[in-house]
């Protein structure tokens, strides 16, 4: 999400935040169908205005340090971005610092201010989901393929990416219910995950979130190995303090939100949460801040 944030100031480029969009429509569409079916068990996340705004800010903010968002640092991983690693390390200790550690009474002091169990705009005007979703969700795809000429620097069409990554979306919803998890595609909890059981040796990390972030790394590397890009990087010093600081943010920033680009910008605005809106609109605010930060060196 970090391009597609920043190129919509730094490069006028829409083409990656219309995949996106689309992602989020396809998921707000077919997401109710599936509940009326009782095959999912749908779950907003919970909503903390200021963790949601002060940490959409600075994880927007840390992308440009750190060189993606969670899931970014992870594909890039895949793909032979070394400095990618030491991002994952801060990402990690930024967030377990923040969940449980040191900066633990400052993430539950934000936390406490206003807080909201699952609020959405569809419980706020006492509607069901499909009610309010569906048609938005039909609504964004008219004007969203009113021109759908643009394509992707790796070739895909942005509508052909949205409509996979909102697919990739629903079966997230579908395999992690069969598991007795109750939410779709997230990245801080299996970031989480892996950091325990590599530090810790905790086998009861083993679970769908440590697998689902370990599929990112291996889609990366199968990606750019199919396309024969597949290259190491190199990292000079003053890079991996910036990468490790910026991860560390990351975390920490994803903790008082209580979730990343994914959770919150992927899983939680299709079904309307206003934790997960109020997070992905500073976190697009915190990119462009980056972006006029870094023209002004």
């Amino acid at each position: 999400m970090n391009a597609g944030f920043r190129n919509l100031l730094g490069r006028r480029d829409t083409t990656r935040f219309k995949a996106y969009v689309l992602a989020i429509a396809v998921q707000m569409l077919i997401l109710p169908v599936l509940q009326f079916f009782g095959l999912i068990q749908l779950s907003a996340p919970a909503f903390y205005p200021l963790g949601a705004t002060l940490g959409g800010f600075l994880f927007g903010l840390a992308m440009n340090w750190g060189g993606g968002c969670a899931a970014g640092v992870w594909y890039k991983l895949g793909a032979g971005n070394i400095g990618a690693l030491i991002a994952i390390l801060g990402l990690s200790l930024g967030y377990v610092a923040t969940e449980a550690g040191a900066l633990q009474p400052l993430r539950l002091f934000i936390q406490s201010v206003g807080a909201s169990e699952a609020m959405t705009l569809s419980s706020l005007f006492h509607l069901p989901l499909w009610v309010a979703g569906v048609p938005l969700a039909l609504l964004l795809m008219f004007f969203l393929l009113k021109d759908s000429r643009t394509v992707t620097e790796s070739g895909w069409s942005w509508t052909r990416t949205g409509v996979v990554v909102g697919g990739i979306g629903i079966i997230a919803w579908l395999a992690s219910s069969l598991a007795g998890r109750n939410f779709g595609m997230a990245v801080m909890p299996g970031n989480k995950d892996i950091f325990e059981l590599l530090s810790f040796g905790k086998w009861q990390a083993l679970s769908w979130d440590f697998f689902f972030v370990l599929g990112i790394p291996l889609g990366g590397f199968l990606s750019v190995l199919r396309a024969g890009k597949f290259t190491w990087s190199t990292l000079s010093g003053p890079a991996l303090w910036k990468l490790a600081g910026g991860g560390f943010v990351l975390g920490a920033s994803a903790s008082l939100a209580g979730g990343c680009t994914v959770g919150h910008g992927l899983t939680g605005i299709p079904l309307l949460s206003l934790g997960s809106i109020a997070f992905t609109i500073f976190a697009i605010l915190g990119a462009w801040a980056g972006v006029i930060l870094q023209k002004k060196k």
